[in-house]
């Protein structure tokens, strides 16, 4: 079974990518950084000393050969290092410089290195509050309290087949493990009562040592026998407290990992110039910003209910252009459209859609020539006008089943809105380039109506030919004329004759 990538999963390769950028400059960035210092110094400014803590902070952590290993990704800082944000924006802007002079650098380079320092700006600021949602700062409160009558308090972790002490704390914080005493035993009770042996002999009868289970760890609470009927469930309700302020804060933390996925994807998209660079730039942001190996992207034509592909990243991209779909033959997609409609509801109410098995949703020849597995459809729309341009279909990779964690689909629907508004900006530009180059694009349907009325056909005469409604017919007339830039229907027959269209 395939291991389903995640946003975090993404956006920590994205940091690993900005330090291995970081990593293969190190006598350039370090000699920028001296420069900097050394100005500093010499204007007498009040920064050059914390500047001097930085640089000596960053060096070690960046180019000391203890901080290879995987373990050491995120940098653990000093407790008293508090730099100020322009020091941060000092060095960051150094290594941009020096990036900036190697021939191959790109902007996702620029957007790594940006990452890599504000997720280490951020853990530095954040650090002196992280202290309250470690286990140790819990116990340390908790076993120094005046108001309860707890002996000590201890974790114990399973270690191979043992379970070993791993902190010991009592009532003035002090950690009763001494020096480097290894205490382990082969039962959580057996090393309570090993515990218990380390009290004077005339307390061991006295106190109760409580487990509790705790992620992957067990405390130990020791109190009292007399108290413990009235102390076990404080300590629990406490305990339950401790965990939801915990998970509150990594929440926050996992929603800024895709929140700063969906600016990176703006930020790259609205640096497009042109129709094709924003067709292009979307679909390559769709895997570089989010958890997925390929992405085909897809125009939607409401009038015919076709789907035409428009450019496809890590995908035979022939093969994506190549594509024009009824919706008809994709149920799923089909059915979300008229749901929406059905109920008339914005394309705020259209959601991607996970498909776990491809076979289900999708035509088999499409299923065996790119190997789709699990996939996902992200709705590319513009709310302001509830227009609904196409659709980005992803996946993680060719054979490869996947699931879908919930930022990711709320990652998604940004994604789409954006990419939406970004091909609304250039489509009318790009559609009057065409006119002006005297070049037409028609679809299928579009010609087959443009012959009718080339023939003389009424609109009611239109539609009883093709089997389609004179309201539907009307639209498509309605269409030519705009991209034909014709004032009637003799202009527009006449347009696409000189054309050869028809």
């Amino acid at each position: 079974m395939n291991m389903s990538l995640t946003i975090n999963h993404q956006m920590d390769s994205l940091f690993q990518n900005g330090l291995d950028i970081v990593r293969s400059h190190p006598y350039p960035i370090m000699n920028e950084w001296e420069s900097i210092l050394s100005h500093l110094q010499r204007t007498g400014k009040k920064s050059a000393s914390n500047m001097e803590t930085a640089i000596s902070f960053f060096t070690e952590y960046f180019f000391s050969q203890d901080n290879e290993q995987p373990e050491n990704l995120k940098p653990r800082c000093p407790e008293a290092f508090q730099p100020s944000q322009s020091t941060l924006t000092l060095l960051e802007n150094a290594v941009h410089k020096v990036t900036q002079l190697q021939k191959n650098h790109s902007y996702q380079d620029h957007q790594a290195i940006r990452y890599l320092f504000s997720t280490i700006s951020q853990d530095i600021f954040t650090q002196p509050y992280q202290q309250y949602f470690s286990i140790d700062f819990f116990l340390k409160n908790l076993v120094s309290s005046n108001q309860l009558p707890i002996e000590w308090t201890a974790i114990i972790i399973q270690k191979d087949q043992s379970y070993v002490l791993e902190k010991w704390f009592n009532n003035l914080s002090q950690d009763l493990l001494l020096g480097n005493d290894t205490l382990k035993a082969d039962t959580v009770f057996a090393l309570s009562e090993l515990l218990l042996s380390q009290m004077p002999w005339q307390n061991r009868k006295k106190y109760n040592v409580l487990p509790i289970p705790h992620d992957d760890v067990t405390l130990l609470i020791c109190v009292d026998h007399d108290d413990t009927s009235h102390v076990m469930p404080f300590i629990t309700y406490a305990l339950q407290m401790f965990q939801n302020g915990k998970d509150s804060f990594e929440i926050t933390k996992q929603e800024q990992q895709w929140k700063n996925s969906v600016i990176m994807f703006n930020e790259t998209i609205m640096r497009s110039n042109n129709y094709n660079e924003a067709i292009e730039n979307i679909t390559a942001g769709f895997v570089n910003y989010l958890p997925f190996e390929r992405c085909a992207l897809f125009s939607y034509s409401a009038n015919e209910q076709t789907g035409v592909g428009l450019f496809g990243h890590r995908l035979d991209n022939k093969a994506i252009q190549n594509i024009s779909e009824d919706i008809s033959q994709l149920p799923l997609i089909r059915d979300n459209l008229q749901l929406v409609r059905l109920f008339g509801k914005t394309m705020n109410y259209l959601q991607p859609i996970y498909i776990k098995d491809a076979s289900i949703g999708f035509p088999d020849h499409y299923v065996k020539q790119f190997d789709l597995k699990s996939v996902v459809i992200a709705p590319i729309f513009v709310s302001s006008n509830n227009r609904l341009f196409g659709a980005a279909i992803l996946d993680q990779g060719a054979g490869k089943h996947f699931k879908v964690s919930q930022d990711t689909f709320t990652a998604l629907l940004k994604f789409g809105q954006s990419a939406g508004e970004i091909l609304a900006k250039y489509y009318h530009k790009h559609t009057r380039d065409d006119h002006q180059s005297g070049t037409l694009h028609l679809s299928p349907r579009e010609i087959e109506v443009m012959k009718l009325m080339a023939e003389g056909a009424s609109t009611s005469e239109a539609a009883s030919d093709l089997n389609l409604s004179e309201y539907t017919v009307r639209d498509y007339v309605s269409a030519i004329m705009q991209k034909m830039d014709a004032r009637n229907r003799t202009e527009a027959v006449a347009r696409a004759i000189r054309q050869g269209l028809i």
